[in-house]
């Protein structure tokens, strides 16, 4: 983060309706990682033609921890964005693939935009799990660290209590 040194900070992440990642608590983050974190549906696609023939402009922000996979990656079929199986997320901001007039986009120009951005939307779903991954373990760690401590601390005192039993001299 420019300063050089590295420090143990707790973050707490959570996941809303939508699957979108929130901080709870914890560190600011910079508004690239917050654009990843949002998801693809805050960010214009890229587009393969020429600039001229689309009036909107990318953002410029990160499309993913990686980088994006070529639009010819996947060969598999996709289905129609309506007919998609699984939870869908909630209504997105921003141009969606879907049916064009006929003037407008050829249909396998949609397709494809249409399989960038279901790889998109899978790859920034496997980071969130990755990011509750390690939230939950670091939670466990923390908690088997404070019950280690407590256990230490009661043992401790088993043996101050034991030992005073022991060495007290017996009145009688």
């Amino acid at each position: 983060m420019g300063s050089g040194e590295s420090t143990t900070r707790k973050v707490s992440f959570g996941v809303d309706d939508e699957d979108r990642v929130r901080i709870l608590r914890g560190v600011k983050l910079s508004e690239d990682v917050l654009q990843r974190m949002r998801g693809v549906a805050n960010i214009a696609p890229e587009r393969p033609t020429s600039p001229t023939s689309n009036p909107q402009k990318d953002t410029g922000a990160s499309r993913s921890a990686s980088s994006s996979p070529p639009p010819q990656q996947s060969p598999k079929k996709q289905a129609q964005p309506g007919s998609q199986p699984g939870p869908q997320p909630g209504p997105q901001p921003g141009p969606q693939p879907g049916p064009q007039p006929s003037s407008s986009k050829p249909a396998s120009y949609v397709k494809e935009e249409q399989k960038r951005y279901e790889r998109q939307q899978a790859a920034l779903k496997a980071e969130q799990a990755k990011v509750g991954k390690r939230e939950k373990d670091s939670a466990r760690e923390e908690m088997n660290k404070a019950l280690r401590q407590k256990r230490m601390e009661v043992e401790h005192a088993q043996n101050l209590v034991h030992a005073r039993t022991h060495s007290a001299p017996l009145k009688s």
